[in-house]
């Protein structure tokens, strides 16, 4: 590939995305090429249809390919959280005596803790919560480490583990084509590290990243995601739920949807919703009432989420710190947002990335991947510069 552009597959519920870009100039960034295809899509149960989603897949890469002059031999493919384990870990090395800290100390503590992990799929990435070296100090990043000396290095880590089931299908599919190497990314983690800032990561911090079919809920910290869950619901959910309550199409469901709001108090009596056409009418506070009720089931998810694994933790946690809510179904109906902080009794915000053009939350996984796969490009490569000047190589 040319220059340093790197190439992107970004799985969701119900469309995939591939594209090119690199990094621009003052965080900004530049897609050169992009296609996206919809398909059966996934539920937290897997893919509906396997063969539906080899076929977009190939669709999508093709056509970007076509109009890209280069090759394509990498491609890195955002993993949902419907086929991620988030596995944490506390570990602790030991020294005989004071060592300064280098980045095989860290190598080290991670690999070791990976070893004591009985987690099925399999292992595509690992970062930390925090470090400390003993005086309960947080390093929220290993370069801070190094060079300190000490003799005992703790760390709050953090295993991704992607089902095999994906990995061997995503491979499959790809290798087909023509692309050498597969590097995996788990998607609500690249979002979370772009999306929030390195000082609300500091304490807890909350991802909503509603989707079409599914929608997951994630707990932050530092550098590494602490809790996550998969959730069947997005803005699919809403448009089979008008469907099914207002007897109508498709395509009426979504015109209704996209016009809908349910934040604020209660609509006057007697307001109706037309269509275009104007011969089809429903009263607004039914449509409403409809849209409240799924709301309210995935509220209902997310506070037993919560109360689940933070019901001992202080209410100033969730003060200070509200859910960030993302995702292309979290703005496919007005107020959405506010129902749900409403219905929670906590701060929510919608986060998408702060760049023209691609300020919208339907752009969170998408820039988030971009993000961490140019990252890891430049890390890389540092390193192998780094080997070859010294006249070695990275194994």
């Amino acid at each position: 590939m040319k220059n340093e552009t790197v190439a992107v597959l970004d799985v969701r519920s119900y469309e995939i995305t591939f594209f090119l870009g690199t990094k621009g100039v003052n965080g900004n960034f530049v897609i050169s090429g992009i296609h996206t295809e919809k398909y059966e899509g996934f539920s937290s149960d897997g893919f509906f249809d396997t063969a539906a989603f080899r076929r977009a897949v190939v669709a999508a890469v093709t056509i970007v390919r076509q109009n890209y002059d280069g090759k394509i031999n990498e491609i890195h493919v955002g993993v949902p959280s419907a086929f991620v384990q988030v596995a944490t870990k506390g570990h602790t090395l030991s020294f005989p005596s004071k060592r300064k800290i280098s980045s095989q100390d860290i190598d080290a503590l991670y690999e070791s803790g990976l070893s004591e992990l009985m987690c099925s799929g399999r292992c595509v990435r690992r970062s930390n919560m925090y470090f400390t070296l003993g005086d309960n100090r947080k390093y929220f990043f290993a370069d801070d480490l190094y060079g300190v000396p000490t003799t005992q290095l703790k760390g709050a880590l953090c295993y991704y583990f992607i089902s095999e089931e994906f990995a061997t299908l995503a491979e499959t599919v790809l290798n087909d084509l023509g692309v050498q190497t597969v590097c995996f990314l788990p998607s609500t983690l690249a979002q979370s590290l772009y999306l929030l800032s390195e000082k609300r990561r500091e304490g807890y911090a909350f991802l909503l990243d509603i989707g079409f079919m599914t929608t997951s809920v994630s707990v932050v910290y530092g550098n590494g995601i602490v809790h996550e869950e998969t959730f069947d619901f997005g803005k699919g959910t809403l448009l089979v739920s008008l469907m099914q309550n207002l007897s109508v199409d498709m395509e009426t469901a979504e015109e209704i949807l996209s016009s809908s709001n349910v934040s604020g108090g209660g609509v006057p009596r007697g307001l109706t919703w037309t269509n275009e056409r104007g011969d089809t009418s429903f009263p607004v506070q039914f449509v409403t009432d409809v849209l409240k009720c799924e709301l309210d089931v995935l509220c209902e998810k997310v506070e037993t989420f919560l109360s689940k694994y933070y019901r001992e933790k202080a209410a100033t946690v969730f003060a200070v710190n509200p859910i960030s809510i993302t995702g292309e179904g979290s703005t496919c109906v007005a107020g959405a947002a506010e129902h749900i902080a409403n219905r929670l009794n906590r701060l929510t915000e919608v986060a998408y990335p702060d760049l023209p053009y691609y300020d919208k939350p339907n752009w969170s996984s998408r820039i988030g991947l971009l993000n961490m796969a140019t990252l890891e490009r430049k890390k890389r490569g540092w390193i192998q510069r780094f080997f070859s000047k010294n006249g070695g190589k990275n194994k």
